[in-house]
């Protein structure tokens, strides 16, 4: 759960490391383009939904930056569901947890939301807003019962999202198909340039989030969401064309995973959005969605 508050010099470089990521064919989705260490002063919360698509299946499987806002209230639905159930495991034991830092809906590298990035940056508005804790004993656990704890709230979130990630997996593995497409990758290449006329010298995508990274790390408490939102705003600009390219030939690998994943994702329909609802209910928590 990497955030921009309250982090180590180690996590800090963990973010830098989410920036540079992408997703693979064998591994999860991974979130990485954002949110960006600052100081804790700049923290804004997240304007969300709770509105469900039409179609439950563009829950897991999307293929725009807006689409994947609904992927991202997946993504940290899930560590809800852990933080709450470790939460009552230690209270069972009488103990509580050590401070983490605050959730966060975090965009992916293979789908930036455009939108989203150029209206709030990379780290500014992305913090999961959530009700005000109760109170919690004095008395944190040991590290055996922190490890317990944690590990049953990670099996709980492990079985929310059982009934899609195998499916999910799949598709995020089928993106990087767009980044070959020839005329995405002409695309990318106006990219440096772009940047360069906003102010920003980087010789390509990774080279930015690092730029990102080293500037908000670097940044005032009073200048943070000034420079957060003027990067963001950059990398949209400097990224449409390339988005532009990219999406239909996402919609169009899609539709023939749709086809060829036909009753996986009938499947799907049927049992996802009864699947959330129930575990909101067992667990106190509720799904939802950044929106810009």
């Amino acid at each position: 759960d990497v955030t921009r508050t309250t982090l180590s010099r180690a996590a800090l470089a963990a973010t830098a490391a989410l920036l540079l990521g992408a997703c693979s064919a064998t591994a999860e989705p991974t979130a990485a383009t954002g949110p960006v260490p600052g100081p804790p002063a700049t923290v804004a919360p997240a304007r969300v939904t709770r509105a469900l698509p039409d179609d439950p299946a563009l829950l897991v499987l999307p293929a725009t930056g807006a689409e994947s806002r609904w992927t991202q209230g997946l993504d940290v639905f899930r560590q809800q569901v852990a933080r709450s159930v470790a939460a009552d495991c230690a209270r069972e034991a009488g103990t509580g947890l050590p401070q983490e830092p605050p959730l966060a809906f975090i965009s992916y590298a293979e789908l930036p939301d455009l939108v989203y990035l150029g209206r709030h940056g990379f780290g500014h508005g992305t913090e999961v807003p959530v009700p005000a804790a109760g109170s919690t004993p004095g008395r944190t656990g040991s590290d055996a019962e922190i490890r317990r704890c944690r590990a049953r709230g990670e099996a709980a979130g492990e079985k929310v999202r059982e009934v899609y990630l195998p499916l999910q997996r799949r598709w995020f593995g089928e993106l990087s198909a767009s980044r070959r497409d020839p005329a995405a990758v002409r695309a990318l290449r106006t990219l440096p340039g772009c940047l360069a006329g906003k102010g920003y010298r980087a010789r390509d995508e990774d080279a930015f989030f690092a730029l990102v990274d080293r500037t908000m790390m670097n940044a005032s408490t009073a200048d943070y969401a000034r420079q957060d939102r003027a990067l963001g705003s950059a990398y949209a600009t400097c990224m449409r064309p390339v988005e532009a390219a990219r999406e239909p030939l996402r919609r169009t690998l899609r539709r023939h995973f749709l086809d060829t994943h036909a009753e996986e994702v009938r499947d799907l329909r049927t049992t996802l959005v009864p699947a959330l609802r129930d575990a909101e209910r067992t667990y106190g928590v509720r799904l939802m969605f950044p929106t810009p």
